[in-house]
């Protein structure tokens, strides 16, 4: 996600950004918000992938290291 992204989201959900301090403080938060998004696919991905079997477990496991490395580019 971009800043410009970030900056046209806010402006759609009407959040004043007056400063460039306002502006960090909306970054800051749509970072907590994509991680706690990606943590809780990742969790799906491994929990689910368990009753299919063993075998894709495995997968699932993959899958939920992928969305998590997503946070770390």
């Amino acid at each position: 996600m971009t800043r410009d992204d970030i900056k046209r989201m806010a402006r759609e959900a009407n959040l004043w950004m007056t400063s460039d301090e306002r502006i960090a403080a909306v970054e800051r938060f749509a970072a907590l918000v994509a991680a706690a998004e990606r943590e809780a696919c990742a969790k799906v991905c491994e929990a689910d992938s368990l009753s299919w079997g063993q075998k894709y477990a495995l997968w699932g496991k993959k899958y939920a290291a992928a969305i998590r490395a997503r946070g770390e580019a």
